[in-house]
């Protein structure tokens, strides 16, 4: 895993998007990724992905989102995608409990891809322990970094959510909470060992999220970015 900046401020694209967006509305961003399952077609996604390493100059995060875990539509053939794309990516996203996670770990071996495995709940967040069996089954399936994103309700959900976080600093954990009330761990827990927080330029891709120029800046004031 390489990046410039650790914590890494993803920003969220589509397709259409890569066409009309600039270097300079990037400016901040450390990682691309490009959310497949929002992309308007998927015949010339190879073109989208080179497109966007050969204009931003920037790591590429492949995500296709499942439905149950907040994809916008279902994608059928998913590994050929990423299959196709591997060439000019960085990084994989796929769910820790997907049929496909294993392949892709098989897939990637050898190359400089690191795979986060992720886990997505839009109802709630679980408590720890549940938290932490999806953070074992992950790291047993062989995922480079475990991402945890749930839903936060009320106070608790983000003392849980920092909590875990404080736990596995030294692990390679994303951990975001999703919603109004979550917003505050997609500033804080990147502070305590969270690799990579996500905002967005256009559509926001998970509810809460916040759009780059507010990241960045938020990042400089707590002394992350220069």
């Amino acid at each position: 895993m390489f990046l410039n900046n650790i914590p890494a401020i993803a920003v969220v694209l589509k397709d259409k998007d890569v066409l009309s967006f600039s270097e300079e509305e990037l400016r901040g961003a450390d990682i691309i990724e490009l959310r497949v399952d929002m992309f308007s077609e998927t015949e010339n996604v190879r073109d989208f992905f080179a497109l966007a390493r050969r204009k931003f100059g920037l790591p590429l995060l492949c995500t296709i989102r499942l439905p149950d875990e907040g994809g916008k539509k279902e994608i059928k053939e998913r590994v050929n995608i990423y299959e196709r794309v591997l060439p000019f990516c960085s990084f994989f996203d796929i769910e820790i409990f997907s049929k496909e996670a294993l392949y892709l770990r098989d897939l990637t071996t050898g190359s400089d891809i690191s795979i986060i495995g992720s886990y997505h709940n839009f109802t709630h967040t679980p408590p720890l322990k549940e938290l932490e069996r999806i953070f074992e089954k992950g790291k047993d399936i062989g995922m480079d970094i475990i991402k945890i994103a749930t839903m936060v309700n009320e106070e608790k959900d983000l003392e849980t959510l920092l909590f875990f976080t404080i736990r596995h600093k030294n692990d390679k954990i994303v951990v975001l909470g999703m919603g109004q009330r979550g917003i505050p761990s997609r500033i804080i827990n990147p502070f305590f060992g969270s690799l990579i927080t996500y905002a967005s330029l256009s559509e926001a891709s998970a509810p809460g999220q916040l759009h780059l120029k507010d990241m960045v800046h938020i990042f400089k004031i707590m002394g992350l970015r220069h």
